[in-house]
């Protein structure tokens, strides 16, 4: 499915108070989800869920999601059920925890849309909304640190506004980051210091481990 349809889907998601409710940037990472057939897929910061629905309908052997509040895990699991049935459900794992402790979760695929919104640009963010996306640090790209630093998979797929220059980074253990799909999407008006048209690139990359020497 396109990312319009993933975006109509997320938006009649099951979404409590104070859980993210999946963005563009959530639909586009969804979208790229069809190739993980037969794969162990961690959600990271699962939220309502759509990234999970996802890589379960793609024919995911197992979805762990993960988030670190109880309400986006119960979200994602009702979720889960009302669109894919109880099946894939049972190929759903919930685990209640915080980004550094990623480690003891091993699978083939790590998939996250991170907070990414530079902290310059938080004051124009409402303040019940907040929450949802501090974490970018001065750069915006806090958060996929955290996540490289502690993921146990092997591979990491994240979504980056092209205004971050994500391309241009290193991540220590890390490859260079490949692009895998890149396309233009509106942008939240907190972005417009940095998109002044709020619409603009975003890209999904990947990041394989590097094996050390010897």
């Amino acid at each position: 499915m396109d990312i319009e349809q993933w975006a109509e889907i997320g938006g009649a998601l099951q979404t409590s108070d104070g859980v993210h409710r999946p963005s563009r940037f959530s639909a586009f990472l969804a979208a790229g989800m069809d190739d993980c057939g037969d794969l162990t897929v961690i959600d990271a910061g699962c939220g309502a869920g759509l990234v999970a629905v996802a890589a379960l309908q793609a024919g995911a052997r197992h979805v762990v999601a993960q988030d670190y509040d109880p309400k986006a895990l119960h979200d994602t699991a009702r979720n889960v059920t009302r669109i894919l049935g109880s099946r894939a459900r049972a190929r759903l794992t919930l685990w209640e925890a915080d980004w550094s402790r990623l480690r003891p979760m091993k699978a083939d695929l790590l998939a996250v849309n991170p907070p990414q919104r530079p902290a310059a640009l938080l004051p124009a963010v409402p303040q019940n909304q907040r929450h949802l996306h501090d974490g970018g640090g001065p750069d915006g790209l806090a958060a996929i640190r955290l996540v490289l630093r502690h993921a146990g998979a092997g591979r990491v797929r994240t979504t980056a506004a092209a205004a971050l220059r994500f391309d241009t980074r290193e991540f220590p253990g890390w490859s260079a980051p490949r692009c895998v799909a890149m396309t233009e999407l509106p942008y939240d008006p907190a972005w417009r210091a940095l998109v002044p048209d709020l619409l603009g690139q975003v890209g999904i990359w990947e990041l394989h481990r590097e094996c050390a020497d010897g």
